[in-house]
């Protein structure tokens, strides 16, 4: 008869033999050597970690482009055959230069075919994007797509059909090869202040005729749309914009010409603090060329005063030093110091109008940014400067002549039909559009600085005020309004006889440009 107790030992036994033979199964497939599987038994998956750049996750697969087609073409992209590419050899085959597809192609780029061959052979005889693959997109087609960026500030993605090449080779030769190549080979010759007398005496001369002798440019701010900062720095990005924005402080001449840029500002940087980093205006105050330049402010109708030191012009939010003049901030309206804020105010414009044409030229500098290099943006808005001052150069732009460039790059931008822009990548993905980002509007609260002199019984000088110690600081700050409000006075002194003179010479009171007047005197002589 079977106990309990004897069930009990036979299931503990069974039990045993169950774990025996599991373990040694365990260990018999552990110890047993693995095969070498055969090369279409691997998988094309790129795992996360490993050396290879495709793949997000483990065991993902790459996709290829067209999987209908055979070889290696289901990878690659048919850039022989795209939109661009029968556009930039058909341009290259018809030598006419008043040909509709060259027209077309001016357009689109925003600069000239010339300008553009220029560009394209200064960067073929560059070792450093030399190309050796047997199968690499031609480099003028990439070229002509990093412009294309710039000018519409669409998506990589969007761009992929009509260029003939992924949206990655396109990104990665914009950020890591066309920006900083410009930046090294184009940037610092095209985007300069004067080097020498001539060079300044062509600068302070549009400036002179237009009642301010001695001035060598115009300086303001100028924010670019950024989404790129780190999370919980917001507040630091976002100034009188209202959104996140860099800002970058930008010195131009009378010609819409980019003289200097700063670094990249928080956009919530006062412009106080952004001109400290500003070289050229610590230029103009330390070096000879600028500092010990003379000129000529008139104090009646026969006589005038020697002044001696460059300065430029700005608005009431900069700091009060000797080389920035700004407007009277308290007039009474009639006065003569009224009409002359009026013409600070109307001269001093170069800076936003050239804002506004870089902004419509390169609308790119219009939409969100989303980068996350700070770095990485600010060589691009400086590239677009120099692209600006490029274009203004080959075109030979002079402002007050008629020519209309704002209203004209207006026009450019709804000729463009958008052929070459898709709402989808390849694979029929959505891309997102190019719409130009329009913060909301607030009113603007910004704190000026004072413009008022100081007290007559101030005797210290600029220059000795400057070498004070830290605790003079207050005097510093009056030994530099003093001087500034007296060459504001002086100024609004020459003006009033200035504008005179020019009415019993010309016939007409003095434009902002000297082009301006020259137009004037042409349309009277045909008359």
């Amino acid at each position: 008869m079977v106990t309990i107790e004897d069930e009990y030992y036979a299931h503990v036994k069974r039990k045993r033999i169950l774990l025996a033979g599991a373990a040694l199964v365990l260990y018999a497939t552990s110890c047993r050597p693995k095969q070498k599987r055969r090369r279409n038994e691997l998988t094309v998956g790129r795992v996360v970690g490993s050396g290879h750049r495709y793949g997000s996750t483990p065991g993902f697969k790459r996709r290829p482009m067209f999987p209908d087609k055979r070889g290696s073409s289901k990878w690659l992209h048919e850039w022989s055959t795209s939109y661009w590419w029968s556009r930039l050899e058909a341009v290259a085959s018809n030598d006419d230069p008043n040909s509709l597809m060259r027209a077309t192609v001016e357009r689109k780029l925003r600069l000239s075919w010339r300008l553009f061959l220029e560009l394209a052979e200064d960067m073929e005889q560059d070792q450093s994007l030399k190309q050796n693959h047997r199968d690499a997109v031609p480099l003028r087609l990439k070229l002509c797509a990093a412009l294309r960026h710039l000018a519409t500030g669409h998506s990589f993605d969007g761009l992929e059909e009509s260029f003939g090449m992924s949206a990655m080779t396109m990104r990665r030769f914009f950020w890591n090869k066309f920006l900083p190549w410009m930046m090294k080979h184009k940037y610092d010759a095209v985007v300069r202040a004067p080097t020498n007398i001539d060079e300044l005496n062509d600068v302070v001369e549009g400036y002179k005729y237009a009642g301010f002798p001695g001035c060598c440019g115009s300086v303001d701010g100028v924010h670019i749309p950024w989404f790129g900062y780190k999370q919980g720095n917001r507040p630091s990005f976002v100034g009188k914009e209202k959104s996140p924005t860099l800002v970058f402080g930008c010195t131009v001449n009378h010609q819409y010409r980019f003289m200097y840029i700063t670094s990249a500002h928080a956009g919530a940087t006062n412009d106080k603090l952004v001109m400290d980093g500003d070289d050229f205006h610590r230029h103009t105050l330390e070096t000879s060329l600028y500092k010990d330049y003379t000129f000529e402010l008139c104090t009646s109708r026969s006589e005038t005063q020697t002044w001696q030191s460059c300065y430029t012009l700005c608005d009431s939010g900069y700091a009060s030093t000797s080389n920035l003049i700004s407007a009277f901030k308290y007039v009474q309206p009639g006065t003569a110091a009224c009409e002359w804020s009026h013409v600070v105010g109307s001269v001093r414009k170069d800076s936003e109008c050239c804002f506004g044409i870089l902004k419509h030229r390169f609308r790119i500098l219009l939409t969100r940014i989303y980068r996350r290099d700070a770095k990485d943006v600010e060589n691009l808005f400086k590239v677009c400067c120099a692209l600006h001052n490029m274009i203004m150069d080959d075109r030979g732009v002079s402002p007050g002549r008629g020519q209309n460039t704002l209203a004209r790059l207006r026009e450019e931008s709804a000729q463009d039909d958008g052929a070459d822009l898709s709402g989808t990548n390849m694979h029929g993905e959505r891309v997102p559009i190019a719409e130009v980002y329009e913060p909301v509007d607030a009113p603007v609260h910004s704190v000026s600085a004072s413009d008022d002199g100081a007290p007559e019984g101030a005797s210290e000088s600029e220059g000795a005020a400057l070498t004070q110690p830290t605790q003079h600081a207050s005097a510093s700050r009056r030994g530099a309004r003093r001087t500034k409000a007296q060459l504001q006075n002086a100024l609004s002194t020459h003006w009033r006889y200035y504008k005179n003179i020019h009415k019993a010479e010309y016939g007409c009171w003095p434009f902002a440009y000297k082009g301006s007047l020259e137009a004037h005197l042409e349309i009277d002589t045909e008359e």
